[in-house]
């Protein structure tokens, strides 16, 4: 079966096993037919969310390699089970899984987060060159208003498509400030700023945190956050050309 043949079977299946009442997929099933167009077999993720509720994207896998699963913070969140030619780069697959995983409960939330909502294919892209640039990346998110409507989630690496900007989001945006917050214990920091285009233009906010080392200061996310925004407004010409094709 080819990537683009399994990421078909998991998508459907995975609707079969997440969905539990409701009408579309989860960001489950869309991040798990997206990680099996890059592996020939089948994947099946078993995760464990708040209170220990279970969450299962895919079909039964028989004869498997069983490997950990984590979250984008390195938290242990349950296993991916490959099978077939998968089973080669279940860690890789793994690994690729993590980074667009903030916690668990995002694989059974609706997706897109609200009905309707509008896709942006090439802010997406964007967040997926990204990740791939800066490995210390845990989350990212661009907060724009689409075509005719108000500022939400167009694109991240934990779903969450058409949530709307909330107080802080708005702030940024029309005052140009910058946020900064310690969470998870100390290991992660929380940076929002105004997102810009090329043109150094103001189109929404973006939000960014890192893992860091225990102690850090919020301002130490600073000067990472304001290169990954810099290196973003360099690929987008305007607001609009983040929902082009």
């Amino acid at each position: 079966m080819t990537g683009a043949a399994s990421a078909g079977v998991l998508f459907g299946v995975g609707l079969l096993l997440l969905a539990a009442g409701t009408a579309g997929p989860r960001y489950g099933d869309t991040l798990l037919a997206e990680a099996a167009r890059h592996v020939d077999g089948a994947l099946r993720i078993e995760a464990h969310g708040k209170d220990g509720v279970a969450i299962v994207v895919g079909p039964a896998v028989v004869g498997g390699v069983v490997v950990p699963l984590s979250d984008a913070m390195g938290n242990a969140i349950g296993t991916l089970t490959a099978a077939g030619p998968a089973r080669q780069r279940a860690a890789a697959t793994a690994a690729w899984l993590s980074r667009r995983i903030y916690i668990a409960g995002n694989l059974a939330e609706p997706d897109p987060f609200v009905a309707g909502a509008v896709r942006a294919p090439r802010a997406q892209a964007l967040v997926e060159a990204m990740l791939d640039r800066f490995p210390e990346l845990v989350s990212l998110a661009l907060h724009v208003a689409p075509p005719g409507g108000g500022n939400a989630i167009i694109a991240s690496n934990f779903g969450r498509i058409g949530k709307a900007g909330d107080s802080d989001d708005l702030q940024v945006e029309q005052d140009g400030i910058v946020l900064r917050e310690v969470t998870d214990g100390g290991r992660r920091l929380a940076v929002e700023l105004p997102l810009l285009d090329r043109g150094g233009r103001p189109i929404g906010a973006l939000s960014i945190s890192f893992a860091v080392p225990l102690g850090s200061q919020p301002q130490s996310a600073l000067p990472r956050a304001l290169i990954v925004r810099n290196t973003l407004a360099r690929r987008i010409a305007s607001r609009e050309a983040l929902f082009a094709r």
